[in-house]
Order: structure tokens, then C-alpha cells, then sequence
């Protein structure tokens, strides 16, 4: 049992080979399946650059005779939202006679799931200050969690925050975006929205968490959701 997505890569944003999707996808479908009974699979890859991301996942419903529950689009995003923060998600209708094997709470069954994924986002970057290339050797402008003077090391490719390289998000090169897949693809199954975070005081009241709680490799064993999220994905499958 799988939750079945489209990728497109935006070519105007960056290069994403389907070996390169292929891999952080199989990572994304080890993270599901620790928290649900299910996984996740591509079904479909292209590429595309032209318009919003929107126009780019309309392109690709209007050309399909059979769809997939989610689309992952690789991308800077609209106005570079995915750039900045690493990924955000919406819903889009899908033909009348479409029905995803995953009903969500919010938006229903007549909608397909869109991830837009900063594919090399730096989470922990470090010495960066917002450029592209590394400024200095230490955290500047608010990075490292807005904590100056942390020290920048390598790691995966690029410099990041000396106290972050224990974090989950940095056990391996992909993990941060196959983690945002999951975020964002499961986002709808959040009724609360951004309440539905994990450390929100929504979230620590519903667990039974103390007021203020926050671990955070269990946040990002949970892909930054709210742990009671992953039953309500659970609850919508076949409804």
C-alpha cells in the first residue's frame, strides 16, 4: 500500500536528475512507513519550466488518463518560497471522476496533494548570510537557530551549524528534503494547519505534553507534524 506521487522538476529553478528524485523518494518511503503502515512510490517523472507551480501540476493533471494521490514538484517555488523555507504545500481539484486513495479531512477526496520541495536546500546553513556562497566561519544574520558565533563545519556538501550535525535532518544528504516531502504531502491531513506543527501549543495539549515542550529529534523523527497527524493519514486511506 502506497501513496503514489508525480514528480516534476522545475528546470527553471535547478536540475534534478530522476535518479537524484528516484533516491530521495525511496528515502521519503522509509520515513512514511516508520509512522504508517503505508509507503511511497513515483508513478510518473517530467520536466517542465514555464508559470507557477501551479500551472506546472495543471499541465500535468490535464495530460494524465490516470493520476497519482500527490504531485512532488521540485522547485524554488512561487515567489521562491521553497528556496527560503524548504518547501510549502497546497491542494489542487482534480477531474470530477478522480477520487485519491487518501481522503483528507480538510480538503476531501476530490484533490490531489502538491509538494513544492526546494531539492539542496541547506538546512543548518552556516556562515552563508543569505549569499549563495560562504561567507565566513561563523553563523551570521540569524543562523544556527539564531545563536552568533556558532561555528560552521562541512558536511553534506556544504557548510552548516557545528551543533546541528546530531540532528536527524543531517543522518544523511537527502534526508531534510525526503523529510519535507512527507511535511508537506501530509500538511492536508492537518486541520489545524500550521497548529498541526509539532511544538505548537495544539499539538503539546492534544499529546499530553507539558506546556513549552519540544524535542527535537522526536519533531523531526515526526517530519516537524504533530505525531497525532500520521493517524488521521492513516484514517483516510480507502474512504
Amino acid at each position: 500500500m502506497t501513496l503514489s506521487v508525480a514528480v516534476i522538476v522545475d528546470t527553471g529553478s535547478e536540475a534534478v536528475t530522476r535518479e537524484q528524485a528516484q533516491g530521495v523518494a525511496q528515502e521519503a518511503n522509509k520515513l512514511l512507513r516508520q509512522l504508517t503502515p503505508f509507503g511511497l512510490e513515483i508513478t510518473d517523472f517530467v520536466e517542465d519550466k514555464g508559470g507557477s507551480t501551479n500551472d506546472m501540476a495543471s499541465r500535468f493533471i490535464a495530460s494524465q488518463a490516470a493520476l497519482p494521490d500527490g504531485i512532488v514538484i521540485f522547485s524554488f517555488g512561487d515567489g521562491n518560497q521553497a528556496k527560503l523555507y524548504g518547501g510549502y504545500s497546497y491542494a489542487l481539484d482534480a477531474p470530477h471522476d478522480f477520487r485519491n486513495s487518501f481522503v483528507s479531512p480538510v480538503a476531501g477526496g476530490g484533490q490531489i496533494y502538491v509538494a513544492v520541495v526546494h531539492f539542496s536546500h541547506k538546512y543548518a546553513a552556516c556562515g552563508y548570510g543569505g549569499s549563495e556562497t560562504v561567507q565566513g566561519t561563523h553563523s551570521l544574520d540569524g543562523e544556527c537557530r539564531n545563536q552568533p558565533g556558532t561555528a560552521c563545519v562541512q558536511q553534506n556538501g556544504y557548510s552548516m551549524c557545528a551543533n546541528a550535525i546530531g540532528n536527524l535532518y543531517m543522518s544523511t544528504p537527502t534526508y531534510f528534503p525526503a523529510s519535507t516531502i512527507i511535511h508537506e504531502l501530509l500538511h492536508p491531513f492537518a486541520p489545524g494547519g500550521d497548529k498541526d506543527h509539532y511544538g505548537t501549543p495544539e499539538c503539546n495539549a492534544r499529546m499530553g505534553y507539558p506546556a513549552g515542550f519540544f524535542d527535537l529529534q522526536e519533531s523531526q523523527y515526526h517530519n516537524d507534524l504533530c505525531p497525532d497527524i500520521y493517524q488521521h493519514f492513516v484514517d483516510g486511506y480507502g474512504h
